[in-house]
């Protein structure tokens, strides 16, 4: 195979790996344009799914780590804070 269709293809295996097969925004794309909707209809019933559970953890975990930053803490004392609080981070596993 061409350098370009194995980094494809080593690419889906990481997604997949780390999100499953069945991820609700790609699964919301893929029965949207199964079912004949058009691009921008398929594409967009996937975006409408991310929210605080699937892809919108980023903003919670951006100000966490900003938070963080501007009171001088390092990564692990931030780490072992959170942990102590018994909080979680967000952007690092699921809920």
């Amino acid at each position: 195979l061409p350098r370009y269709a194995c980094q494809f293809i080593e690419m889906c295996l990481m997604v997949t790996a780390d999100h499953g097969p069945a991820v609700s925004g790609a699964h919301n794309t893929i029965v949207c344009a199964r079912a004949g909707k058009d691009l921008i209809s398929s594409l967009t019933s996937g975006l409408l799914t991310i929210g605080d559970r699937f892809g919108g953890a980023l903003d919670a975990a951006a100000k966490q780590f900003s938070k963080a930053f501007d009171s001088g803490m390092l990564p692990m004392e931030f780490v072992n804070k959170m942990k102590k609080d018994g909080k979680l981070i967000m952007g690092i596993g699921h809920r």
